[in-house]
């Protein structure tokens, strides 16, 4: 691999994260292979064992490499369909991107669960909770011609849900979601309608109301799915 050169040697480890896409996508390696060591990476990057050791974290949340115990870190393996799904973005970017939709398939799996415990658990008060939430976070969408907060909405519903495992499970699926849509993949949220995201929600809320699990879960793997077709 060639070496980079070195912008500032006290960088963030958001900046090394960077510098990692860049050498990754510069070697040749393809989803499966093995990166090279720590000290070659401390030694061509100019930096600590530690700030190397906070990127390896992002990129292992963000679902672009794994841990092997004793082996090393290796890319992610990804379906071959996956890897040319796109020949124009960098290699980094179609795995991110695949790791993105797989979180958003196990994200689906999780609310619709989660709107059917609502239907089930909650009671009068989390209703009108649910319906607050929803005010507040339909004028920030006024507000701001973007879909600002509506992460909180659904970490309400998992709240609402009452089960405390599938809470915490979801609050680790999306906070990885945020994270690789916050980093590169900006697009996905810009390309959201504020309208349609609050109809659908007006739908589960709807559902949820009537007592009806059915519709609930029909409407969350909707309104889920739409995001999905949109990550390409």
């Amino acid at each position: 691999m060639e070496t980079l050169q070195r912008r500032n040697k006290n960088l963030l480890y958001e900046d090394v994260v960077n510098d990692l896409y860049e050498l990754i996508d510069l070697s040749g390696l393809k989803p499966g292979d093995k990166l090279p060591t720590e000290r070659e990476l401390t030694d061509q990057l100019g930096i600590s064992r530690n700030v190397l050791r906070e990127a390896f974290h992002v990129l292992e949340r963000r679902g672009v490499i794994s841990s092997r115990q004793g082996k090393g870190r290796f890319l992610r393996v990804i379906p071959q369909e996956s890897e040319s799904a796109d020949p124009y973005q960098s290699l980094t970017r179609g795995i991110e991107t695949y790791s993105l939709r797989d979180a958003y398939e196990v994200r689906k799996v999780l609310e619709v669960k989660a709107v059917e415990l609502v239907v089930q658990n909650a009671d009068d008060k989390d209703l009108a909770e649910l319906d607050v939430a929803f005010e507040n976070m339909q004028l920030r969408f006024h507000d701001t011609g973007k879909t600002v907060g509506e992460f909180e909405m659904h970490r309400l519903y998992a709240r609402k849900s009452g089960s405390m495992f599938l809470e915490s499970i979801l609050d680790i699926v999306m906070s990885s979601i945020y994270d690789m849509m916050h980093s590169r993949r900006v697009d996905i949220l810009t390309s959201h309608d504020p309208e349609k995201e609050l109809d659908a929600h007006r739908q589960i809320l709807e559902a949820i109301r009537k007592r009806d699990a059915e519709g609930a879960m029909r409407c969350m793997a909707s309104h889920l799915q739409d995001t999905i077709e949109m990550i390409k």
